[in-house]
């Protein structure tokens, strides 16, 4: 794929080549050169927006869907681990830690659906060290979802983690998932 600036220089010397084209052939205009110009303003105009990704989609998709696939005890400020991956376009999510790194500046959704066993359980979507949504179930075999839209950074980190200090909590792992997408780059 051609740099910004690639196209840009080429955009320019194509000007350029037809401006000498149309001089060699004896069109004339009164306000020719303004013509031009403005012609020429415009086109590098267009070709930024399309190097910018206003003009075209230039990234690959980002998106990832995970779930537990065992009941899974969690206390303190643990981060939930969603071990089996069944989309994970982009490689952002890590089955090991349980952590998205966003891969690029964007606006992302994320969602997460729980359900509890044997003890009430209290989780958190988290953005880096900031804790956004929280989501809770009450009793036995409740169940719940927490979701958000976030503008991140590239890097950012985003996960789901434990938020009682009542102590151990255990989480349903046949229900229990962990979705993300980036719905566009900024």
């Amino acid at each position: 794929m051609f740099s910004a600036g690639t196209v840009i220089l080429f955009a320019l010397i194509t000007a350029i080549n037809h401006v000498v084209q149309s001089d060699a052939k004896g069109n004339c205009s009164n306000d020719r050169t303004e013509t031009v110009m403005e012609k020429l303003l415009n086109f590098v105009k267009e070709i930024k927006q399309i190097s910018a990704g206003t003009g075209c989609r230039n990234h690959k998709p980002i998106a990832f869907y995970a779930v537990l696939t065992k009941t899974l005890t969690v206390s303190g400020s643990a981060t939930v681990v969603f071990d089996k991956v069944f989309t994970n376009t982009g490689d952002a999510y890590d089955s090991k830690t349980g952590i998205f790194r966003a891969p690029v500046k964007g606006l992302y959704y994320f969602d997460c659906t729980f359900m509890s066993i044997g003890t009430p359980l209290h989780i958190i979507l988290t953005k880096n060290n900031s804790k956004l949504t929280k989501g809770h179930s009450v009793n036995n075999r409740d169940a719940g979802a927490i979701s958000g839209t976030l503008e991140l950074e590239m890097g950012d980190k985003v996960f789901i983690q434990h938020y009682s200090a009542a102590g151990s909590e255990a989480i349903h792992g046949e229900y229990t998932s962990f979705t993300g997408y980036l719905i566009s780059t900024s």
